[in-house]
Formats: C-alpha cells, structure tokens, sequence
C-alpha cells in the first residue's frame, strides 16, 4: 500500500493529445496541490488539490498582470463544457472585456453559500432545505457578512463553537461538515486560495455525537481493528465480516445475506440483489483488502453457497454479530502494567457506526459528496440519472481504495501514509 501511495504522490503526465474524461478520472491528487496542461486546448489547465478538487483554469494577462479564471470544477463541469467556455472567455478577452464578470465572483460568505447551494446543493442533494435551514440559522447569522478575502480558520470555528455553547454538540458536527464542504467548494472554484475550514476536528471543538450520529475517530477505528483481531473465540467469518463492514459501508444484512454467485473475485465486484437491500440493487467495488478477505473466506466456506456461512444451512445471523460485538465491549485483557483493562476502552458502537464512519471518513479525505453517497448506495434524487454508472463505479473505487488505504495507516499507525492520504 505504501508504495502505491507513493505512486499516487508523483504528479502523472498529461496525454500528448489532450485530455479525455477518462485520464481525468484517473488523475490522484498529491501531498501539494498541482496543475496540468490541456494540450489539446492551449491555456485549459486542470488544477487539483490535496483534497482531491479538480478544477479548470486559465491564466491569462491584464497589462502586466496574470490573472486565473475559473472555468469549473471536474466532474460537475464537463471537459467539453471548460474548453468551450474557455473559447468565450478568450475571445472577450481578445476584445477588450473583462475574461469573466469579477462581480459574479462571491465577495462575503453570504455571497458564497448563496453560489454553493444554488450550484452544488440543489443540484446533488435530495433534501437540500436542509443544508438550507443550516445555513440561514447557524452559519450565516455569525458570519454571514465577511469578507472571503480576510476569512480564516478560527472565524470559521466560532460558528461551530456558538452551536455546541447551546448544548447542540451533535448538531454542530452538520453544521462542521457543511462548511467543511462549501470552503472545498470555494477553493475549487478559485474564489479563495485555500480552504480555512481543511483542518478544523470535531473533537477540539467538542462536538458530540447523538445516537444516530456515532461514528468512530481516527483512533477508536484502530481500537476496534485491534479488538476484532485480539478477541479470542471470535470466528474467522465474524472478523473478517466486521472488517469487510467497515472497508465497504454496507450494511449488515447485505453483507449477511451474501452469496458467492453475487461476488466476482475476477472483476473485482460483489453484487447485492434488490432482495438483499434496504434500497435498491447496486455493485460494491472490492478493494486489494476486501477482495484479500474475500479470498479467505471463500477458502473456509467449503461447498457453502454463503459467503458468511452458519452453524445452520444458512448464513450467520443479525443476533450472531449483535453479540460478538457487544462481547468486544465486555471482554478484559491486561495492559504493559499487568492491569486489568477492557479490551475495547472506547464508547459503545454497533456495526452500523461503520457505515456512518465510513460516510464521515470520506467527506474529510476530500471524496465529492455525490460520489460518497454512492459509495453507501443512497440516492441522488432526479440526478442519479445524469451519472455514468460505470464512471460512477470507477469513481467509487477509488474513493474505497483510498479509504482502505487510510484504514491500513491508521491500524499500523504510519503517521507519513496518513498525511499523504488527507
């Protein structure tokens, strides 16, 4: 894994005939924000960012001056849509207009959400009053009427710091997460240089999480693992189960409900029939990690049609895995002073908390949320249907790749991997 990452780190050559849809797609971003030329359309730029933001640019002159416009961010804005807007701006550029209106640019945070709910929340969320009512009673109430050009990070976190002061610690972590994402959006944009929300942490400002809100942090994820491989009598199928749970965000009964005539080691795929979900029918890209534990599985399953067979003809049930992880919580061992401590000395969790860590996770690895959500098979509402499901797949691959990538640092505890991820 690590020297994938160190793969993904070096900057890729762009095509010596352009861009196409596809190498954008593939495009990893690095440790530094980097930017690569369109060499079928000369200027178009595509900027991407640690976070994983990929932009289109052009740098033109004004007088003496270089300028950057903005031309949108990728996928959202397709690569015929930038090269043709790049067309118009240079043309009025040629004829003495402005390349872009300045005053379309949001100048205020007000200005700014009003362009990220119009262009990104209304368009990829089901229930977008939502991020709506957090916006207009928790963020633009305090600070509303700043200017982007002198915005930091400890202004951002004082509109998350009045919601936990009111009690509302569970709720101040939407309201965290929402401007997480509308500053990523600004950066993408070009509208700010760097995103002042990036390294602000829930725990430091104290959120909380309510009961539906649990999710694990960076070090409870490695308690579990730990916990998962240490607990004894705990089976093979159950360990590797709770671990496929949390790589993949499924939830419990698909993966329970699985058969090996649904997942393709080949292609690397898992199938989960309309029967088996909550939801719809949809594919489950298998990560290195989940298809290793995959393999294992297949191995002990003998003649079983389940890939998580029981003591029975059918699979492991729900109540099988409710109490081995309540047993992780209740089991003892003893730590470097020969005390007596609890194996798993973290606030309880169920393995439904997986795929809520899962969701957290991504948002803060800089996966797009449309793409995150897929990744949980939720839906996208009337948009769903313009998205390629097969980009769809590759995008949702790397976004689990990367995750289990980051998982693997986390458990090993290699600090260098983790940076390098974020």
């Amino acid at each position: 894994m690590e020297s994938s990452m160190a793969r993904a780190d070096s900057k890729p050559k762009p095509p010596p005939r352009g861009f196409t849809p596809k190498f954008l797609d593939s495009i990893k971003p690095a440790s530094r924000r980097y930017e690569l030329p369109d060499k079928a359309c000369p200027g178009l730029r595509i900027r991407v960012t640690p976070a994983g933001t990929k932009t289109f640019a052009w740098y033109y002159k004004v007088g003496t001056t270089t300028k950057m416009l903005t031309l949108g961010v990728y996928p959202e804005t397709s690569l015929k849509a930038a090269r043709d807007a790049l067309e118009k701006a240079k043309e009025r550029h040629k004829e003495g207009e402005p390349a872009a209106p300045e005053a379309d640019n949001p100048k205020t945070v007000s200005e700014l959400a009003e362009n990220f709910y119009s262009g990104r929340i209304l368009p990829q969320r089901k229930r977008p009053e939502k991020v709506r009512e957090i916006l207009d009673r928790d963020i633009l109430p305090v600070i509303g009427k700043r200017k982007l050009s002198v915005i930091t990070t400890p202004v951002i976190a004082s509109a998350v710091e009045k919601v936990v002061n009111r009690g509302a610690t569970a709720h101040a972590g939407k309201v965290l997460a929402i401007l997480k994402q509308m500053f990523r959006y600004a950066e993408g944009w070009g509208f700010m240089d760097r995103n002042p929300a990036y390294s602000l942490d829930r725990k430091d400002l104290g959120v909380r999480e309510g009961i539906k809100d649990r999710y694990l942090t960076i070090d409870e994820i490695r308690a579990v693992w730990h916990a998962i491989e240490k607990a004894p009598r705990l089976s093979v199928e159950i360990r590797s189960g709770f671990k496929i749970l949390l790589l993949t965000g499924v939830r419990t009964n698909e993966l329970l409900k699985a058969k090996w005539e649904h997942v393709n080691l080949k292609d690397d795929i898992w199938f989960i029939p309309e029967e088996n979900s909550k939801t719809t029918a949809w594919t489950v890209p298998l990560s290195p990690d989940v298809k290793d534990l995959f393999l294992e599985l297949k191995e002990i399953a003998g003649k079983s049609p389940w890939v998580l067979p029981g003591r029975t003809k059918g699979p492991i049930s729900d109540k099988a895995t409710g109490r081995a992880m309540r047993r992780l919580f209740e089991l003892k061992t003893q730590d470097q002073q020969g005390e007596t401590v609890p194996l798993l000395p973290i606030p309880r969790c169920t393995p439904h908390d997986f795929r809520r860590t899962l969701r957290t996770h991504l948002d803060d690895l800089g996966i797009e949320p449309h793409i995150a959500e897929k990744c949980l098979n939720h839906s996208l509402g009337r948009i769903d249907k313009t998205y390629n499901k097969n980009t769809l797949l590759d995008k949702r691959r790397q976004a689990l790749e990367k995750w289990a990538v980051f998982v693997d640092s986390i458990v090993h505890e290699r600090d260098n991997v983790i940076r390098i991820v974020k």
